[in-house]
């Protein structure tokens, strides 16, 4: 928050502002109504606009087949997304039969088919309205692979072919899409790209980049966006796909889908000059490997994409946003070559479908705009990068409004989030093996299997209130380190990540007193990652570690096991959490197999609900009991390791044999995610929740650093639950909330969709309210203020922002003398360089100071 008398936001932060529109609004296609169209939508989103060097404007046509028939002749007619409802539906590309109120109908009536001149006209008069704003502007054609959006003769009837159905891979019926490495058979139609007909034999990339190069330059457009995990996988809205069927991991298939895959990236781009940007998958890198081999690694560095995937837009429908915050995050651990930085993609309207999510899912609040905008970046020089670029999808509505309501909330919400982007890591770091993954796929396809899950792993930890928002990848991890961007930061790291180089840079953070958490199974870990956890796995090379001969034989425990431990976690004010974990061991990296070495700690372990089995249980100390959760004292700092578990299972396969994903039911299992979460606390970093039942949601969350301070933003599903809150260096106190304090921490009654700025931290022996407000500034010169109340012989933390030049504080009226205002060491470390401390403080304390 900032008050008329702060400095101005840095002008136009965002490189570009991407709006994406359909033909709906268009009520005709002569130049006037396509102008007065296109200057309305400039004007309406104006405050975003204001935000950014430059526009784009991506517009959406039809469903791609509209490149796939270009003939070269702009008077021919064309098929367009004039729809409401599913489209195909004769074809069967849904895996299911669509009830008739679902199916596709016209948006308004009197509509049909438009010629290839309408839209080079609308090309046209968004790029002149682009000028006339003064903000440079490009347009952008689409492709999606899918059956929804419009009438599609050639992916269902000239070319069934090209089309992958679940069947194919044996995951059941599920809605088809275009394989982007499939072959055509012939074809003797003209095409603009091929004016005797496609021959049989032809790639669909060769098709697509030839075709696209030709209908790009003949109608304007500037770049081409392939949607809905086109390029990456078949299956983009399924975990399931060409290398998994939620039974088995098929690394068999995993060469030639590579190949393949590669094989379509390299004919495409040798055909298409113009940049391509992509949508990705529902999903994170590691799960598209484990569901599709997908060689993102390669694709990257060869420099196919103009920017790495966005945020998946998924979250209003499935409710996931753990899985929106770690996709986004693990595609932008590492950036394509000749990338220019990374967007964030926000859900306002569908033009398609009758879902309108601003309105009807969430009715105008603002916290899946805060949320991925809380997420950034390191580069190996430890400097930030936050998103440049934002999408909006779309301005428009599947009946053809443009709702200036929408343009103005949703643009106002980006730019103040702009104004506070994240300048330095929060206060855990996720450490991405973006690589090591994809070369372990490439050397060793098993390791398929270790990727998918530890990804579902860390997604679940987010759910369950992981504050988790700063990603580096292991290739940027030595750089940012030596930069001093991690000082002070709990690295959180996927046991795929801990090769030998890699785990000896993470042991020079732990040495040094900085705190590491890993997280997966420790089945097939390299020697390296065991002897930094500390953790062995029984009947798999115990000679490693001192102190655990004749362990041998120890079987491996799966299915529901009975978990202790010793770590705080959420409450249930009259009841209790469940104490069941179900294991499910393809889903999860194996049976649980692990056990601590003499000098590592116990802080969680897992039994076999199941009657011993003496035959086959080898004696020992371990019992039938399995280390699940440890620390290991390290030089100065702590290494500690969670094992984990799935958090779903699959189905008995149906009539069709699909397999439904279930979430194990946290009414009766136990969640063991939330105890990545929980580890947290051991180094003063604490969140937790109050529940009304076990089975309430948690809120998903990110703490990022700005200007000094921390900024709390996240997403409470359900309000009823409470939030507490502490940091290493006390109690956040966030601007204009009230806090419960007791016993360290702060607990908050939190809205659905909050932000809050937090410039005080508090560390006191009495419970009681702490509040703290913003203030007007006194006297005149000052920037900003802010007043806190109920202290009680409290040490306090201010944290000031680099800038302020002149800082004045009081105690009840009482001028505090400046050169008391301590600057120790271990708070300058936890809480930043212009972090101030205060000993001994009861009453109302008000801040201010000036900014230069």
């Amino acid at each position: 928050m900032t008050t008329s008398s702060a400095r101005p936001a840095i002008a136009r932060p965002l490189r570009r502002a991407n709006l994406e529109v359909s033909l709906k609004p268009f009520p005709s296609f002569d130049d006037a109504a396509v102008t007065d169209t296109v200057r309305t939508l400039f004007d309406q989103w104006r405050t975003l606009l204001a935000t950014a060097q430059e526009c784009s404007v991506l517009l959406w046509v039809s469903d791609g087949s509209e490149i796939l028939d270009w003939a070269g002749d702009l008077t021919d007619e064309l098929e367009w997304a004039r729809f409401i409802g599913f489209n195909n539906t004769a074809a069967s590309a849904y895996g299911e039969e669509k009830e008739p109120e679902r199916v596709a109908i016209p948006y308004r009536a009197g509509t049909g088919p438009i010629t290839y001149a309408d839209v080079a006209r609308v090309v046209a008069a968004i790029k002149a309205a682009g000028a006339e704003a003064g903000i440079p502007t490009r347009v952008g054609a689409t492709f999606d692979p899918g059956p929804e959006f419009a009438p599609s003769d050639f992916k269902f009837t000239r070319h069934p072919e090209v089309v992958a159905r679940g069947e194919d891979v044996g995951i059941g019926p599920i809605i088809a899409m275009v394989r982007h490495f499939s072959v055509l058979e012939g074809d003797d139609r003209p095409y603009a790209a091929f004016p005797a007909g496609i021959p049989a034999g032809t790639s669909f990339g060769e098709l697509l980049g030839r075709q696209s190069e030709d209908y790009l330059r003949a109608l304007g457009f500037d770049y081409l966006w392939l949607s809905n995990g086109f390029g990456f996988s078949s299956y983009a809205w399924s975990e399931l796909g060409e290398s998994f069927d939620g039974t088995r991991f098929r690394p068999e298939r995993t060469g030639e889908l590579r190949e393949w895959a590669l094989g379509f990236w390299a004919d495409l781009t040798a055909h298409l000059t113009y940049p391509v940007q992509v949508r990705g998958t529902n999903h994170t890198a590691g799960i598209d490997i484990g569901a599709d081999s997908v060689p993102a690694l390669e694709v990257y560095e060869r420099g196919y994409l103009e920017s790495p995937p966005p945020n998946s837009p998924w979250g209003p429908l499935n409710e996931d946003f753990g899985i929106e915050l770690s996709g986004l995050m693990s595609r932008v651990a590492v950036l394509p070559a000749g990338a220019q930085g990374f967007r964030f993609r926000f859900y306002a309207n569908d033009p398609w479908f009758w879902q309108q999510p601003w309105w009807d899912f969430y009715h105008r609040e603002p916290f899946d705009i805060y949320l991925p905008l809380a997420v950034a970046r390191l580069r190996a020089d430890g400097s930030v990068e936050p998103a440049s670029e934002v999408n909006v999808l779309t301005v428009d509505t599947a009946h053809g409004v443009l709702d200036e309501r929408c343009g103005r909330e949703v643009g106002t919400h980006v730019a103040t989030a702009l104004e506070a982007l994240p300048d330095e890591a929060g206060p855990v770091v996720w450490v991405y093996p973006f690589r090591e993954y994809h070369e372990a796929m490439a050397a060793d396809p098993t390791t398929i299997g270790r990727p998918h899950f530890e990804d579902w792993y860390l997604t679940a930890a987010i759910n369950a209130g992981l504050p988790l928002n700063t990603v580096v990848s292991t290739d940027d991890l030595a750089g940012a380190m030596a930069a001093g961007a991690l000082a002070g930061r709990t690295l959180v790291v996927p046991v795929g990540a801990l090769s030998e180089p890699v785990a000896r840079v993470l042991a020079g953070h732990v040495r040094g007193g900085g705190t590491l958490i890993a997280y997966g199974a420790l089945d097939g870990a390299s020697s390296a990652a065991r002897g930094l956890l500390g953790v062995a796995v029984a009947d798999d090379g115990l000679d490693g570690l001192d102190g655990l001969d004749g362990l041998d034989g120890l079987d491996g425990l799966d299915g529901d096991l009975t978990l202790v431990s010793t770590l705080g976690s959420d409450v249930v004010p009259g009841g209790a959490l469940p104490t069941t974990v179900r294991h499910v061991p393809h889903l999860s990296g194996g049976p649980v197999r692990e056990v601590a070495a003499p000098g590592t700690q116990v802080l969680a372990s897992v039994t076999d609900r199941r009657p011993a089995r003496p035959a086959r249980m080898a004696p020992g100390p371990a019992g039938q009991a399995r280390a699940y959760a440890t620390a290991r004292p390290l030089g100065a700092g702590e290494v500690r390791w969670v094992r984990g578990s799935s958090p779903f299972r699959y189905a008995d396969p149906d009539a069709q044999g699909r397999r439904a994903h279930v979430p194990h039911d946290r009414a009766a299992l136990a969640d063991p995610a939330a105890l990545l979460r929980d580890l947290l606390r051991r180094g003063g970093l604490h969140v937790a929740h109050e529940l009304r039942t076990p089975a309430a949601g948690r809120a998903v969350h990110a703490v990022h650093r700005s200007a000094g301070a921390y900024w709390f933003t996240g997403y409470l599903p359900d309000t009823t639950t409470r939030l507490s809150l502490a940091l290493p260096a006390g109690a956040p106190l966030l601007n204009h909330q009230e806090c419960w304090y007791d016993g360290a921490t702060a607990t908050y009654q939190l809205p659905k969709s909050f932000r809050a700025e937090c410039r005080v931290l508090v560390d006191q022996a009495t419970a009681g309210v702490l509040r703290c407000r913003e203030i007007a500034p006194y006297p005149a010169h000052m920037t900003r203020a802010m007043r806190v109340t109920g202290l009680v012989d409290a040490t306090v933390t201010l944290l000031l922002p680099p800038s302020a030049a002149e800082v004045r504080v009081d105690v009840d009226d009482v001028p505090f003398d400046l050169d008391e205002l301590a600057t120790a060491d271990d708070v300058r470390r936890a809480s930043g360089a212009a972090a101030r401390h205060l000993t001994g403080v009861t009453g109302t304390l008000t801040l201010a100071w000036e900014e230069r």
